[in-house]
């Protein structure tokens, strides 16, 4: 049986598939950077990839979100939940070792502000260094926060 374009695009992402400790470094937090734990794996007969995302501050959300991929319009979906009941829906990308979100339409909530994200993988595919920006009118990008992910396992 031939595998869809959809099945196809989703195994790329199995290169995320384990798990990864993160230190995120934020400049509304007082400590230096903030840890946690994520972990990517299948769901229902390897047809999503979910990743959890566990963090030790109380003032930072952890989250579910489940990866998706539209092959009408060839882009990755990011369906995100997190401890304080947010609910967005992210565009992605990933090709070349740089992993791409952004939000710029509203969705299940308003869209106050625009977010969009860059990962860049190293050499030996066990740390990303990313970072997200926000924009109020999708023109004045502002830094946001960054999150180092280092592969545990």
């Amino acid at each position: 049986m031939r595998r869809s374009v959809r099945d196809e695009m989703l195994n790329r992402l199995e290169f995320f598939k384990g798990e990864w400790e993160l230190e995120v470094i934020h400049p509304h937090f007082k400590t230096n950077s903030i840890n946690g734990q994520t972990v990517f794996d299948w769901m229902e007969k390897e047809k999503f990839i979910v990743q959890r995302t566990l963090i030790n501050q109380p003032e930072f959300p952890s989250s579910t979100i489940v990866y998706d991929y539209d092959a009408k319009t060839d882009i990755y979906l990011q369906h995100y939940f997190d401890s304080r009941g947010v609910t967005r829906l992210y565009n992605m990308s990933f090709e070349n070792d740089v992993w791409k979100v952004w939000r710029d339409t509203p969705d299940f909530s308003q869209l106050d502000f625009s977010q969009r994200f860059v990962g860049v993988i190293n050499e030996s595919g066990d740390t990303i260094q990313s970072s997200w920006e926000t924009s109020e009118d999708n023109k004045n990008w502002e830094h946001d926060f960054k999150i180092i992910y280092r592969r545990v396992n």
